[in-house]
């Protein structure tokens, strides 16, 4: 009886081995197909390196690998932040046409990029790069900039009618009193930044990266506000002449009022509210003091 199972169990073993050998392969394909291919010894299959791609190239603060922009996403940003001093087509309005424009189709990307980063010296044109007080990073003016070069060689269209320009504050009359100035809807007492020395190259960068989505590039554009009587974020480069003070510390405690208490704009259901950055802690009295800084320097101090 034990012969008769050790002779099975030797013939199972010979039939396995020989369907083994037959094979040849872990992977035993058709003669008509491709073969699978198989792993090297030791190498274990892992999507990270894929993941991680796909995670880089969707980050915010991150550029393209290939330094180059996506144009699809940059119709959203120059919409945003562009058209409404170049136009919704590139045709311009108050600032140079970018529809069939002569600096974009010949000019060198990088040169392009810096001039949309850094701005342009002695023009309206301001800086939009988050680090130097603008809304934007490095892959967002990327993407504008492959979307321009989608608005070349195409059809030209008639330029925008000129929009009048705002009427301007007269002067105050010789004697008359001085205005109170603009104060927060909620109130409260000068906050520790007061006591601090700024820096206004940080506060550039700060303001780039907590203020100029709201204020602009630079302080100079407000965005839309629907529900406030302004109708739009208030500028603050010129900023509210009666926060103005020639006095430094005066003129800081006006600004800082704004920044450590918040305010909600008047109206009957304004969209966007200016938050409390002191009093919820959200920035340190130091940047506080960095940014007050900054405002006075893009008031150059008045």
């Amino acid at each position: 009886m034990q012969t008769r199972k050790l002779a099975l169990i030797i013939l199972s073993l010979t039939t396995v081995g020989l369907l083994l050998s037959a094979c040849g392969s872990p992977n035993p394909q058709p003669a008509a197909l491709t073969p699978i291919p198989t792993l090297a010894p030791g190498v274990t299959l892992t999507l990270a390196p894929a993941l991680q791609g796909s995670l880089q190239g969707s980050a915010g603060n991150a550029a393209p690998a290939s330094g180059e922009g996506v144009a699809a996403e940059g119709a959203a940003t120059y919409l945003q932040n562009c058209s409404p001093c170049h136009g919704d087509q590139g045709q311009g309005i108050d600032a140079p046409a970018l529809r069939n424009n002569q600096y974009v189709q010949s000019g060198d990307s990088q040169d392009i990029f810096n001039t949309v980063a850094n701005g342009r010296p002695d023009t309206e044109m301001p800086a939009w790069l988050q680090d130097n007080g603008g809304p934007l990073v490095q892959s967002q003016i990327q993407n504008v900039i492959a979307y321009l070069h989608t608005l070349q060689g195409v059809e030209s269209l008639p330029t925008a009618t000129p929009q009048p320009p705002e009427p301007t504050e007269e002067p105050l009359a010789p004697g008359a009193a001085t205005p109170e100035p603009a104060q927060p809807s909620n109130p409260g007492n000068p906050g520790p930044a007061l006591n601090l020395t700024g820096d206004a190259a940080n506060g550039r960068a700060e303001f780039g990266l907590y203020c100029a989505r709201c204020h602009g590039p630079q302080g100079v554009q407000g965005i839309p506000n629907p529900g406030s009587e302004d109708e739009s974020v208030p500028v603050l480069n010129p900023i509210d002449p009666t926060i103005v003070n020639p006095a430094p510390q005066i003129f800081a405690e006006n600004v800082d009022q704004f920044i450590e208490h918040g305010s909600v704009p008047e109206g009957t259901g304004p969209m966007i509210v200016m938050p409390s950055f002191g009093d919820s802690q959200m920035l340190t009295p130091q940047q506080i003091a960095d940014l007050i800084a900054y405002v006075i320097q893009l008031n150059q101090g008045q």
